[in-house]
Protein backbone atom coordinates (compact mmCIF):
# COMPACT_ATOMS: atom_id res chain seq x y z
CA UNK A 1 0.00 0.00 0.00
CA UNK A 2 2.97 2.28 0.24
CA UNK A 3 3.11 4.71 -2.61
CA UNK A 4 -0.65 4.84 -3.13
CA UNK A 5 -2.07 8.32 -2.69
CA UNK A 6 -5.66 7.62 -1.70
CA UNK A 7 -6.47 11.32 -1.82
CA UNK A 8 -6.36 11.00 -5.63
CA UNK A 9 -9.25 8.52 -5.66
CA UNK A 10 -12.56 10.09 -6.62
CA UNK A 11 -14.94 8.15 -4.42
CA UNK A 12 -18.02 9.28 -6.36
CA UNK A 13 -16.58 7.55 -9.46
CA UNK A 14 -16.31 4.17 -7.70
CA UNK A 15 -19.11 1.57 -7.92
CA UNK A 16 -21.88 2.11 -5.37
CA UNK A 17 -20.83 -0.92 -3.34
CA UNK A 18 -17.33 0.52 -2.93
CA UNK A 19 -18.77 3.95 -2.09
CA UNK A 20 -20.84 2.38 0.66
CA UNK A 21 -17.84 0.46 2.00
CA UNK A 22 -15.70 3.61 1.98
CA UNK A 23 -18.45 5.38 3.91
CA UNK A 24 -18.48 2.55 6.44
CA UNK A 25 -14.78 1.76 6.95
CA UNK A 26 -12.74 4.35 5.07
CA UNK A 27 -10.85 4.19 1.80
CA UNK A 28 -7.69 2.39 2.99
CA UNK A 29 -9.60 -0.42 4.69
CA UNK A 30 -11.90 -0.73 1.66
CA UNK A 31 -8.85 -1.00 -0.59
CA UNK A 32 -7.42 -3.77 1.62
CA UNK A 33 -10.77 -5.55 1.45
CA UNK A 34 -10.72 -5.44 -2.37
CA UNK A 35 -7.18 -6.83 -2.39
CA UNK A 36 -8.27 -9.85 -0.34
CA UNK A 37 -11.83 -10.44 -1.59
CA UNK A 38 -12.27 -8.43 -4.79
CA UNK A 39 -14.48 -10.22 -7.28
CA UNK A 40 -15.81 -12.65 -4.68
CA UNK A 41 -18.72 -12.78 -2.26
CA UNK A 42 -17.97 -12.17 1.41
CA UNK A 43 -20.24 -13.15 4.28
CA UNK A 44 -20.21 -10.58 7.07
CA UNK A 45 -20.44 -12.38 10.39
CA UNK A 46 -22.87 -11.21 13.04
CA UNK A 47 -20.17 -11.65 15.67
CA UNK A 48 -17.05 -9.66 14.70
CA UNK A 49 -14.92 -11.89 16.96
CA UNK A 50 -15.63 -14.81 14.62
CA UNK A 51 -14.93 -12.88 11.44
CA UNK A 52 -12.13 -13.80 9.05
CA UNK A 53 -11.82 -10.05 8.49
CA UNK A 54 -9.88 -9.74 11.75
CA UNK A 55 -6.84 -11.18 10.04
CA UNK A 56 -6.36 -8.21 7.70
CA UNK A 57 -8.64 -5.30 8.70
CA UNK A 58 -8.33 -3.14 11.78
CA UNK A 59 -10.70 -3.67 14.71
CA UNK A 60 -12.75 -0.56 13.95
CA UNK A 61 -13.39 -1.72 10.37
CA UNK A 62 -14.39 -5.24 11.41
CA UNK A 63 -16.83 -3.88 14.00
CA UNK A 64 -18.25 -1.28 11.60
CA UNK A 65 -18.82 -3.87 8.86
CA UNK A 66 -20.43 -6.24 11.33
CA UNK A 67 -22.69 -3.50 12.66
CA UNK A 68 -23.85 -2.33 9.23
CA UNK A 69 -23.89 -5.57 7.21
CA UNK A 70 -24.09 -8.42 9.76
CA UNK A 71 -25.60 -11.61 8.43
CA UNK A 72 -25.41 -10.55 4.80
CA UNK A 73 -23.19 -11.50 1.90
CA UNK A 74 -21.54 -8.66 -0.01
CA UNK A 75 -20.17 -8.89 -3.52
CA UNK A 76 -16.83 -7.15 -3.16
CA UNK A 77 -15.81 -5.32 -6.34
CA UNK A 78 -12.34 -5.91 -7.75
CA UNK A 79 -9.38 -3.74 -6.81
CA UNK A 80 -9.17 -2.67 -10.45
CA UNK A 81 -11.54 0.22 -9.77
CA UNK A 82 -8.87 1.86 -7.62
CA UNK A 83 -5.96 1.07 -9.92
CA UNK A 84 -7.79 2.23 -13.03
CA UNK A 85 -8.40 5.67 -11.54
CA UNK A 86 -4.77 5.98 -10.48
CA UNK A 87 -3.57 4.81 -13.90
CA UNK A 88 -5.82 7.28 -15.70
CA UNK A 89 -4.59 10.12 -13.53
CA UNK A 90 -0.99 9.10 -14.27
CA UNK A 91 -1.80 9.14 -18.00
CA UNK A 92 -3.16 12.68 -17.71
CA UNK A 93 -0.11 13.74 -15.69
CA UNK A 94 2.23 12.22 -18.29
CA UNK A 95 0.25 13.98 -21.02
CA UNK A 96 0.72 17.31 -19.26
CA UNK A 97 4.46 16.58 -19.19
CA UNK A 98 4.43 16.21 -22.97
CA UNK A 99 4.12 12.45 -23.53
CA UNK A 100 2.53 11.45 -26.83
CA UNK A 101 -0.39 9.05 -27.17
CA UNK A 102 1.95 6.47 -28.67
CA UNK A 103 4.39 6.73 -25.74
CA UNK A 104 1.52 6.40 -23.29
CA UNK A 105 0.05 3.41 -25.14
CA UNK A 106 3.37 1.59 -24.88
CA UNK A 107 3.98 2.59 -21.26
CA UNK A 108 0.52 1.55 -20.03
CA UNK A 109 -0.16 -1.31 -22.43
CA UNK A 110 -3.24 0.31 -23.94
CA UNK A 111 -4.31 1.07 -27.50
CA UNK A 112 -4.11 4.60 -28.88
CA UNK A 113 -7.89 4.95 -28.90
CA UNK A 114 -8.12 4.03 -25.22
CA UNK A 115 -5.46 6.62 -24.32
CA UNK A 116 -7.47 9.21 -26.26
CA UNK A 117 -10.67 8.22 -24.45
CA UNK A 118 -8.97 8.50 -21.05
CA UNK A 119 -7.60 11.93 -21.89
CA UNK A 120 -11.00 13.07 -23.13
CA UNK A 121 -12.92 11.76 -20.09
CA UNK A 122 -10.45 13.40 -17.70
CA UNK A 123 -10.77 16.69 -19.56
CA UNK A 124 -14.57 16.47 -19.28
CA UNK A 125 -14.37 15.72 -15.54
CA UNK A 126 -12.24 18.82 -14.98
CA UNK A 127 -14.84 21.00 -16.71
CA UNK A 128 -17.58 19.90 -14.27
Amino acid sequence: MQGIDFSLIKIDKLPLTLQELVDCIGIKQTFILTLKYGGRPLYIAKNPDRSVLQTFLDEYAVNALSERFSGTTLEIPKKDHFFRQLRNQAIVSDTEKGASRRELAVKYGLCLRHIGNIRKSCDEMRKH
